[in-house]
């Protein structure tokens, strides 16, 4: 085709070598060769910042070995422990069969050789690394579904074998025994109440005696908030069938207070108990005719005991994101290790037997303050942390949480639908997947120590704001902020008024100063919160639901994209660069600008209508 206009050889010419080409081309030749030369350009040059960072750094690898077992363990956990107990024992059986087979196919195949590829063995050495690699991968995670599988079985089975099970919604006279320690709930215009678990052991309707035990849900009036646990009670009232999803058989209003307690007198469950009154005692004597914020907040951010605090405080905690802070959680679990193996390793303490103690100590901080969720899942990271501490191993903080999780959910499979679970574990990952990456961010635009304090609560945040949307569907913008603030003394906090706690029931007055140390930390915590939730839009409304999590989601993508495109231009102008290439240039030129527009126009009209729920 040689008769062919000559302008549409260099039109060709300047599409596919990506050059620059002369007026002649045309308005798409030129737009196709700047983008070409942009994207090379910068390759380029993200190529030689990458080689320089590799020769000052060497790069880690992320291990996903235990991914697919959280992920299946998690999936099947959350679906599961609403199936009714054959469909369970069934699927239980129909997988462990599955694996049995598996496994004696692929020892049948393990000794057969394909003779006629024996040439191919160096090109496939590194496939042959992987199959068995994958194959322990997928088999690890197929034994850990079929264990959850198992323990949810194991449970079903145990709970609907007793004859309490059978008579749920008719009146009776019980005798609890109370599982975890009451805590306060919001009553709206109604008098107080408190929540906490409990375990019926007997039970009488209609003459009838009907043993347990099975594990109920209480909500009863502030009488049965100075119960502790471990102690039983005697009452009437309904127990009232509960979702077979929640880790509790039933919910009971109590129809009386309680009535022929029985205080526990020993064992741990009595210690914790003389302990926790103990701290009570010396920080309302202490701070009570100061401040009653500080009376209220203190034994809350110690042992989570929010029974004292004050309505409005509260609430403001809640406006600036600081609730966290008053539910014992991971960064207490942490600060307690850390202090023990310090101090025993301060003092020579041999590595293992430092282990051993702090992991005790450990056991014992978790034990006074309850096992919670949260609780739980710190102190077994924790665990692990110091047994690979003790083993002169590197902490991996991605395969402690991995671990973490599995233990925790095959022990407790109904964990997977907690929320203070959930939010535990978000804020873990986000602050390994992110957490580092958003103090080099940030460190271009603020000093090092202020980029640390701001990238620790951004992180937690950007992965937990999705969840929180579905529990309270607000906006709250001064989270970050507050809880950069508050970070300096939640250390002082924790730390001291965990050794004022051990004290109070030994050395009182030592017990006095420790609450007088901790509880202005405390005092700073509550300042922070009352000025920072009466400050301008601190509270905006957010859909509610799926699709304010989904727009939630969005916002923290956003978010991140913005602040890479702030401190790190050329990585974003290149991935800009490589998305704008494949997209057809008429679409570019026509409908570029005007689909961003229409993008930014749809999300506004989706989040307008979600708020005032049209």
């Amino acid at each position: 085709m040689t008769g062919r206009d000559p302008r549409w050889a260099r039109f060709t010419r300047a599409a596919v070598d990506a050059k620059e080409p002369d007026p002649a081309t045309g308005r798409f030749g030129r737009l196709r060769g700047t983008i070409g030369h942009r994207a090379r350009d910068l390759r380029r040059r993200l190529s030689e910042a990458h080689a320089a960072q590799a020769d000052s750094k060497p790069r880690h690898r992320p291990d996903i070995r235990l991914l697919p077992a959280v992920a299946g363990v998690w999936l099947v956990a959350a679906v599961a422990v609403g199936w009714p107990p054959a469909l369970v024992a069934g699927g239980a059986m129909l997988l462990g069969g599955s694996l049995l087979l598996a496994l004696a196919v692929r020892w049948r195949l393990r000794g057969a050789r394909d003779q006629g590829r024996a040439g191919q063995v160096g090109g496939r050495r590194a496939s042959r690394h992987r199959g068995p690699l994958l194959g322990a991968t997928l088999l690890l995670a197929g034994v850990c579904i079929l264990a959850v599988l198992a323990a949810i079985a194991l449970r079903q089975f145990a709970t609907g074998a007793s004859d309490l099970a059978a008579a749920q919604g008719e009146d009776m006279a019980l005798t609890l025994e109370v599982a975890t320690q009451p805590h306060p709930i919001a009553s709206g215009n109604l008098a107080p109440r408190v929540v906490f678990d409990a375990v019926v052991l007997r039970a009488t309707t209609k003459g009838r005696e009907l043993t347990g035990p099975i594990r109920i849900r209480v909500i009863g009036a502030m009488a049965w908030g100075k119960l502790q646990p471990g102690d039983s009670a005697g009452t009437s009232g309904r127990i009232v069938p509960v979702a077979a999803a929640d880790n509790v058989k039933g919910l009971l209003r109590p129809g009386t207070e309680p009535m022929d307690v029985l205080r526990v007198r020993d064992g741990p469950q009595a210690v914790a108990g003389t302990i926790r009154s103990s701290w009570v005692t010396e920080v309302q004597r202490v701070w009570a005719p100061v401040s009653a914020d500080v009376a209220g907040l203190l034994p809350g951010m110690v042992m989570g005991d929010r029974g004292g605090m004050d309505a409005s405080l509260d609430e403001s905690m809640k406006v600036v994101g600081l609730t966290h802070l008053t539910a014992v959680s991971g960064a207490n679990c942490t600060l307690v290790l850390a202090s023990l193996m310090l101090i025993l390793r301060t003092l020579r303490a041999p590595r293992p037997a430092a282990a051993a103690a702090a992991i005790a100590g450990l056991a014992g901080f978790v034990i006074v303050v309850g096992p919670d969720a949260s609780v739980l899942r710190a102190a077994v990271m924790g665990g692990i942390g110091a047994v690979a501490i003790a083993g002169g191993r590197p902490r991996r903080t991605g395969s402690l949480l991995a671990v973490s999780i599995l233990v925790l959910l095959l022990v407790d499979p109904w964990l997977a639908g907690d929320f203070a679970f959930v939010l535990s574990v978000l804020a873990t990952l986000g602050l390994h997947l992110v957490g580092r990456r958003c103090v080099e961010w940030l460190s271009v635009l603020l000093p090092l120590w202020l980029a640390q304090a701001v990238a620790i609560p951004l992180a937690a945040q950007l992965f937990c704001a999705p969840v929180i949307v579905l529990l309270q569907a607000r906006l709250t913008p001064y989270t970050v902020p507050a809880n950069m603030l508050a970070a300096p003394v939640v250390a002082l906090v924790t730390t001291v008024g965990t050794l004022g706690m051990v004290l109070a029931a030994l050395v009182p007055p030592l017990a006095a100063l420790c609450a007088a140390a901790s509880g202005a930390g405390a005092w700073w915590v509550a300042t922070v919160a009352h000025f920072m939730s009466v400050l301008p839009a601190a509270s905006l409304p957010w859909p509610a639901g799926i699709q304010g999590a989904a727009l939630m989601a969005l916002f923290d993508a956003a978010v991140l994209c913005g602040l890479v495109a702030v401190v790190s231009r050329e990585r974003f102008a290149l991935a800009i660069t490589g998305v704008v290439v494949h997209i057809p240039a008429r679409w570019r030129q026509r409908f570029g600008f005007g689909a961003c527009v229409a993008a930014a126009a749809a999300a506004t009209v989706w989040w307008t209508a979600a708020v005032v729920r049209l």
